[in-house]
């Protein structure tokens, strides 16, 4: 997968785009079409929904907010409630553009860099992942409704620095071309003009598309559940991926790469493994950094010693 996407994109829905290609091409299909951008421009994932909602905390005073994410960041993440739950009020003190840039965040910056070893701590304490969303939320009318400003994040980073690049890549490993009539530019400027009420209706995502599309389909077909487009990624770390993931976390591989702490990264596995933390896609995504330095940089590519060479 990391080799085809020529970058260490920590997703397992890649997997999901190719082999459906591969089975397309072995019947003779050589063009498909895909959903992708229905949710970044009509609305539909969690987020969406929990933005709609923030109303009801975001009245709170300084002091009761972050005593709601203080509270929130003691829940059990071993629980989808309590995951989802830690997300939408992890951020309550935020800024209303850091909350909004937050719902793309899967850990917590502190979390994150006490895995990194303390060089590479030092060589990126300054860069903040979420400026570039920031700096895009500031270009924005203070006027635009909190949806329309997430759904603009979706659509200029998770939908292009992600959904498209995977989707374009993954296909064309199976030579199979996707295409995406979702993101015709006439349907993308329709959708710019169509007020947020009309997306996010309710508990009701793609509301307005929905609608339109009524005349044409089965409504069990419209109003069916959700289904993520994901893998069971928390079962494989325990069966099929363990070998793999002791493998490329080694600690000699994690010593000799010099971009994570290995006895941090030894910690974290236990504390998957025991329950005590849900970690299970921080995990893939150290191995996928570690299995594209493999793959793109050489095995015996050192992280200490190309800062030291910079440095010289």
């Amino acid at each position: 997968m990391l080799w085809q996407l020529d970058e260490p994109l920590a997703d397992p829905a890649p997997l999901d785009v190719l082999y459906i290609s591969q089975l397309a091409r072995t019947a003779g299909i050589k063009v498909l079409l895909s959903g992708v951008g229905g949710d970044d421009l009509f609305s539909g994932y969690r987020r969406h929904l929990a933005v709609s909602y923030d109303w009801l905390w975001s009245w709170m005073p300084a002091m009761a907010r972050r005593g709601l994410a203080g509270l929130s960041r003691q829940l059990d993440q071993r629980t989808a409630l309590g995951r989802r739950a830690s997300r939408l009020f992890g951020n309550a003190d935020g800024s209303e553009h850091m909350q909004l840039a937050k719902y793309f965040a899967w850990a917590r910056r502190g979390d994150l860099h006490a895995l990194y070893t303390p060089e590479l701590n030092a060589a990126i304490n300054d860069i903040s992942a979420d400026q570039p969303m920031l700096d895009h939320l500031r270009r924005m009318s203070p006027e635009t409704s909190r949806l329309e400003k997430l759904l603009s994040l979706e659509q200029r980073f998770f939908l292009a620095d992600h959904n498209l690049i995977y989707t374009d890549k993954m296909a064309m490993a199976a030579s199979v071309e996707v295409r995406v009539p979702f993101l015709d530019p006439d349907l993308v400027d329709l959708a710019a003009r169509i007020p947020g009420r009309f997306k996010q209706r309710g508990r009701e995502g793609k509301w307005v598309l929905k609608k339109a599309m009524e005349p044409y389909l089965p409504c069990d077909v419209i109003y069916r559940p959700k289904s993520g487009f994901g893998a069971p990624l928390r079962l494989w770390l325990q069966g099929d991926l363990r070998p793999l993931m002791f493998d490329i976390l080694s600690t000699d591989s994690l010593r000799a790469r010099g971009l994570f702490d290995p006895v941090a990264v030894d910690r974290l596995i236990a504390d998957n493994d025991a329950g005590r933390v849900d970690a299970a896609y921080t995990i893939f995504s150290l191995m996928c950094v570690e299995i594209w330095c493999r793959k793109f940089m050489g095995s015996n590519f050192s992280f200490e010693a190309e800062r030291r060479a910079a440095m010289a």
